[in-house]
């Protein structure tokens, strides 16, 4: 395939900039939505702007990072240009405030109190990052499973379980360990009981707790399998 070069504007926002690098690689929405087994509601919401629309910001992140990696775009540059739009809080709005004019008195405080200050501060922030560090390794890793949706309803014996898991994590379905591709997304067959079957994704990190997912299939006829 034949990519065109083509020089951002910097004056576009982030939408804009996907829906040129997608035309650019000649794909549809619909031919985006299959190779990346993301909603296409989803990736015309990033293309529009649309972020009231996508899930939490730390699925949405993921998401906008498995598109724009299978757009070959740069996935640092678009998720700081995601962040920016969506907008956190702004730090600057104390700095335009006028100054007072300090007194004499402010300056006239004990070294003992200073120090003690000094410690205790030290001594918070060292406990505020290995608390940090602690929960980080603990934590569950993402996982986002995109398909089946829970509740499906079948006629076929088999149905493919597809999702994305955080970097460095394993994925196991059904207790069956998973090949994850180099982007972390992940997709087996799992073969479907008549009835109710409940289909157990796990996802996990050395250290961490389990990611639980579970998906409830309904197959609606006998089980039969056909090989060609």
């Amino acid at each position: 395939m034949a990519f065109v070069i083509r020089k951002f504007d910097y004056a576009e926002n982030l939408g804009e900039k996907l829906k040129a690098i997608r035309r650019c690689a000649n794909f549809t929405l619909s031919e985006m939505e299959t190779k990346t087994k993301i909603r296409k509601s989803f990736l015309k919401a990033f293309e529009t702007g649309d972020y009231a629309s996508l899930p939490d910001p730390v699925y949405a992140k993921n998401y906008l990072k498995v598109y724009v990696r299978a757009l070959g775009g740069d996935v640092n540059y678009f998720l700081d240009q995601y962040e920016a739009e969506c907008g956190t809080c702004d730090f600057m709005k104390n700095a335009r405030l006028p100054r007072r004019r300090a007194g004499a008195l402010q300056f006239l405080v004990a070294s003992r109190y200073v120090k003690v200050l000094a410690v205790l501060a030290v001594a918070v922030a060292i406990t505020s990052y290995v608390g940090y560090q602690v929960k980080a390794i603990v934590s569950p890793p993402d996982l986002l499973v995109y398909q089946p949706s829970d509740g499906v309803m079948t006629d076929e014996a088999l149905i493919a379980v597809t999702g994305h898991a955080e970097d460095g994590a394993s994925v196991k379905v059904n207790g069956i360990g998973v090949l994850l591709s180099t982007t972390g997304s992940f997709e087996i067959d799992v073969a479907l009981e008549r009835g109710l079957n409940i289909i157990e994704i796990e996802s996990t990190k050395r250290y961490s707790r389990p990611a639980m997912e579970y998906r409830r299939v309904v197959l609606q006829q006998d089980r039969t399998l056909s090989f060609k």
